[in-house]
């Protein structure tokens, strides 16, 4: 009798364990979906990094787990390759993968975002393109049909999210039609949701180009299959857009899915910048005016200018930045060989650059629910300025401005110079914000060091900032308490 009781308490503590672990799962992935109708809402920031079955260890995966935990981010955006687990019709090699799942999910508790992609080359359509047969439809679509059914069916009580594929508006991701791809998202969705229906499907991230949504929803219907619609963003590193136009990108796709779409949350969660030039050259699409751009010190700031940006649209439910760590040399990179080995927060042996600082200190300040207010603030500037700010009001009644001189002003920087420019821009605003507070503010820098700032001013319901300096290549980012 008593060995049954044991038995039985054991059982039960397992459930118990096993409820407890679903429904913190289950919360972490409701935040990253945007609730309708909300006046104050928080976007967490994650980290991506992608797992090469042939060049990862496990000891490398723990360091990065430990990175997670010891800089406090809660999810990761990964890649589950289609053509390395089941390099052989029907024949799965889930070995790696279900030791990563394992130790990330219940050893560390992230919450993982995975994407699926490579069409392996026994079913893919450009087989005999030996160097890019994954980037090619498949020749039986029902085939990523069953591999998302077995994919979804092994890991479903440890992943809620999956994202259908990677940057098919761009053919070194994707070459086949948008026609292909929407009947690949559509034949995949059916799957994610019959193996778990408890699971949301994420539309593919598109590298730049909403028309690619447009047509998919538009023209393809692709909008009932998915619950979640991701972009990513590089300005500055692949783009020659100033980082600034980050904005007018969001509200393109967010028009899109309201015109044509069924209400989805907006993902941005693949979002970057490199540490990567050779004098001005960057990319071939970009090139470097400033000294300070594309160094590690600048991509601190980068990074917080960025993920401000994409936090004032109020649009966007989850973001993640790309990428954790710098790529060893000999790793094989898709597309650029340069930039993309230098995206990462950490060098290759995961010590930190500024930028991880810097997703720490905005994770803290944002750490609470917040709104866009900066149309309610009157900024005086000069006809000519190069500056822009933010002004977000958390639900606490605080307010936080952040504020910088833009470093890509099309028609302002000359083309010819050789990235070496030294900016020595100097601005100042004054900012009229219509509400009561206090007045106790503080001043930081992208990294989170602070001072206490002195020039606010009260008067009735408005607060006074009459000298807020701004230098070229710097954020200023000042917190007024409540």
């Amino acid at each position: 009798m008593r060995k049954i009781s044991v038995t039985i308490l054991l059982i039960l503590l397992i459930l118990l364990s096993f409820q407890a672990f679903t429904q913190v799962n289950k919360t972490i992935y409701d935040q990253l979906q945007k609730p309708a109708e909300v006046v104050y809402y928080h976007v967490p920031v994650g980290l991506c990094e992608d797992y090469p079955e042939e060049t990862t260890t496990m000891d490398i995966i723990k360091k990065d787990f430990e990175f997670l935990k010891q800089n406090q981010v809660k999810f990761m955006r990964i890649s589950f390759g289609w053509d390395a687990i089941e390099q052989e019709k029907d024949k799965y090699d889930w070995l790696f993968w279900d030791d990563f799942v394992r130790m990330a999910v219940d050893d560390y508790g992230i919450t993982l975002i995975p994407y699926i992609c490579y069409t392996p080359q026994w079913i893919s359509s450009g087989a005999n393109d030996i160097m890019n047969f994954w980037s090619y439809p498949p020749l039986d679509y029902e085939q990523f049909g069953l591999f998302m059914k077995a994919l979804v069916g092994r890991y479903k009580g440890r992943i809620k999210t999956w994202e259908l594929w990677n940057e098919p508006d761009i053919s070194i991701y994707w070459k086949g039609s948008t026609a292909d791809f929407a009947k690949l998202t559509k034949i995949g969705a059916k799957a994610v949701r019959e193996a778990d229906p408890e699971a949301k499907v994420v539309l593919a991230g598109i590298a730049y180009n909403p028309s690619f949504i447009l047509e998919l929803f538009r023209d393809h219907g692709v909008s009932p299959y998915v619950d979640i619609v991701n972009m990513h963003n590089y300005y500055e590193t692949w783009h020659r857009h100033p980082v600034e136009s980050i904005v007018e990108y969001v509200n393109e796709v967010y028009e899109v899915v309201w015109r044509y779409g069924d209400g989805q949350s907006l993902w941005m969660a693949e979002v970057g910048y490199s540490t990567f030039r050779q004098g001005s050259t960057v990319s071939s699409s970009y090139s470097a005016y400033y000294d300070y751009e594309h160094t590690p010190a600048y991509q601190a700031v980068d990074l917080f200018k960025r993920l401000s940006l994409v936090a004032s649209t109020e649009k966007i439910a989850a973001i993640a930045w790309y990428e954790l760590k710098d790529l060893p040399p000999a790793e094989e990179v898709i597309g650029d060989e340069y930039n993309n080995r230098y995206l990462g927060v950490a060098y290759i042996d995961h010590s930190p650059k500024p930028a991880t600082k810097a997703l720490v200190f905005f994770n803290s300040l944002f750490s609470g629910k917040y709104k866009n207010i900066s149309n309610e603030v009157i900024v005086e500037r000069t006809i000519d300025s190069d500056s822009h700010c933010l002004i977000f009001e958390n639900e606490n009644g605080s307010v936080i401005i952040v504020s910088w001189l833009q470093t890509n002003v099309p028609g302002h920087n000359p083309l010819d110079k050789d990235g070496a420019a030294r900016d020595q821009r100097r601005e100042n605003l004054k900012l009229r914000i219509p509400r009561k507070l206090q007045g106790k503010a503080t001043i930081y820098n992208e990294l989170g060091e602070g001072w206490k700032y002195d020039k606010v001013k009260t008067k009735k319901d408005v607060i006074n900032l009459d000298e807020l300096s701004l230098e070229g290549g710097k954020i200023s980012i000042i917190k007024i308490e409540k």
